[in-house]
């Protein structure tokens, strides 16, 4: 059972935490790779990532930033208010 989340145009999410933390680690996110299949990216969350964290605004609804920018397929958008967002 999948515990991902559709937050709009083609991307879903999932907010994963470290084993035994009460805190969440980051977000995990799968988007259209815009030739018919899948791309899965993470971003971690700076209180587990300082150098290379996301900023977490709200948890709930999620919103983070920077943007999220795939390095494979190029797919670049942001999670705002549980939704995401186009760039």
């Amino acid at each position: 059972m999948s515990a991902y989340v559709d937050i709009g145009h083609g991307v879903s999410i999932e907010i994963r935490h470290v084993a035994g933390e009460a805190n969440p680690a980051g977000v995990a996110y799968k988007h259209p790779n815009g030739k018919g299949g899948e791309c899965e990216g993470w971003a971690p969350f700076k209180e587990h990532n300082p150098e290379k964290g996301w900023d977490v605004q709200s948890l709930d609804p999620l919103t983070i930033s920077p943007s999220l920018l795939c390095r494979l397929c190029g797919h670049h958008g942001f999670i705002r208010e549980g939704k995401w967002v186009l760039a």
